[in-house]
């Protein structure tokens, strides 16, 4: 199984969460891999992806015999879309996803920015879905301004007719005053409080 973690933007927690799955995954018995296709950014070494790396192999070791590289493929030292921070190589996210799928059960690939950031004039972060086969969650920050990024989203991916499971990463208290009343007609899940019922769903369960 593939799962593809986006947000409704940068910094909303993509890496966070997927480091709580690793964890939780694990502990349910299953082989845990990580894949992040394209990190921006890069300065000495790939931030996100070497947190991701050293987790999982903690849990699988396995992917001991994988390089940095192999976990994160395309690396660019500008910080912006992968359209402007550099030309991404598709051959190289195919030779290394082909090193890493057979050594777990369950892959979390991390993507970049939101679900519609440009990786080529005509490929978005969010074909990687279907180039992965994967399922999708989609990480919302709980910040002001949610509940129109959130809707945004939902109405694209469902426009779209993209299945999605979605969850709150609460990093900010207020939520429940000035956002939950709002949103808590969709029934909102937490990233901190129900990473059970969230890993449930995504397996299907």
């Amino acid at each position: 199984m593939n799962i593809f973690i986006s947000a409704n933007n940068t910094e909303c927690g993509k890496t966070y969460t997927i480091l709580k799955l690793i964890k939780h995954l694990s502990s349910l018995g299953y082989k845990v891999g990580v894949f992040k296709p394209i990190e921006t950014g890069v300065k000495n070494y790939p931030l996100d992806g070497r947190m991701l790396f050293e987790e999982a192999t903690k849990y699988n070791p396995q992917l001991k015999k994988l390089s940095i590289n192999d976990i994160i493929p395309n690396q660019f030292s500008l910080p912006a879309a992968p359209i402007v921070a550099g030309e991404v190589d598709f051959k190289k996210i195919e030779k290394a996803y082909k090193k890493i799928k057979p050594l777990c059960d369950i892959l979390l690939i991390e993507g970049a920015g939101g679900i519609l950031v440009p990786v080529t004039e005509n490929f978005k972060m969010i074909d990687f879905v279907n180039y992965f086969n994967a399922k999708l969650l989609l990480v919302i920050r709980s910040n002001l301004g949610c509940i129109n990024d959130f809707l945004l989203n939902k109405f694209y991916l469902e426009s779209k007719k993209i299945p999605f499971t979605w969850a709150i990463n609460l990093i900010d208290e207020s939520y429940f005053k000035i956002t939950h009343p709002f949103l808590k007609r969709f029934n909102p899940l937490f990233i901190q409080k129900d990473l059970d019922k969230i890993a449930k769903k995504l397996l299907g369960e």
